[in-house]
């Protein structure tokens, strides 16, 4: 199980209802696309949420012997109709935005998917391996190292200020729209902004609290992700 931002414990399949409880497999008759995923893994979320709204059918296993299907051996992974898989969270987010261009998820033009595809290796670059660091702890998925938790609440907040900065005249990241590109950076934010960053931390970055709380509030991410709060005390590790 999962702490939740006001101490107490969720299990953590309640993060992927919309495709395991009440979600994708009632409103939609047949499956076409099979995801396995660690429960509640945020790396799933972003393929989940741009099935949601391309409105592919996509059935959800959090069996982890499924990592054997991988080449890589690991989850999350994505089986299409026709048996052939795909590994990487980023390259499933793709696949599954770019099944229909009238969304434009993934961009109505060369250059706008060049900057999707940028803010996504960013995030995977400079954001990911921070939040990961300080939120692991507290859903026990690492032990608490000090040192480790300093370091990460820093390069946090660089990347952050980054970000603060780059939606000072935005709504979006890269047009007038949700794309791909805030479906993975908000996912990547999505249990940090929950359990650990608390308004004394999220204080100078409110440009990028609105765009957060802008994505998340969609029906799209909700069907995913349910409704967020954001974390009012920072939990701590055990």
């Amino acid at each position: 199980p999962l702490p939740t931002d006001n101490g107490r414990r969720q299990n953590s399949k309640d993060l992927l209802r919309a495709s395991c409880d009440n979600g994708t497999t009632e409103k939609k008759t047949m499956a076409t696309y099979k995801l396995y995923t660690p429960e509640a893994s945020f790396r799933a979320f972003s393929t989940l949420i741009a099935a949601e709204y391309n409105g592919v059918n996509i059935e959800v296993s959090t069996d982890l012997k499924m990592a054997s299907k991988s080449p890589v051996g690991k989850l999350p992974l994505l089986e299409l109709p026709d048996g052939s898989t795909i590994f990487s969270s980023h390259a499933m987010a793709r696949f599954m935005a770019g099944l229909r261009r009238d969304t434009s998820l993934t961009g109505s033009s060369i250059s706008e998917t060049a900057a999707i595809d940028s803010w996504m290796d960013w995030a995977a670059q400079d954001l990911e391996l921070p939040a990961c660091v300080w939120f692991y702890p507290v859903a026990g998925y690492m032990p608490f190292n000090a040192a480790a938790y300093e370091k990460a609440k820093g390069d946090l907040g660089k990347a952050l200020e980054l970000l603060n900065t780059h939606l000072m005249d935005k709504t979006y990241l890269v047009n007038h729209q949700i794309t791909l590109a805030d479906i993975v950076v908000a996912s990547t934010l999505l249990y940090p902004f929950k359990l650990v960053t608390d308004p004394q931390y999220l204080k100078p970055y409110q440009n990028v609290v609105r765009w957060f709380q802008t994505c998340v509030n969609q029906p799209e991410f909700q069907q995913v992700v349910g409704v967020v709060t954001l974390c009012k005390k920072e939990l701590k590790a055990p």
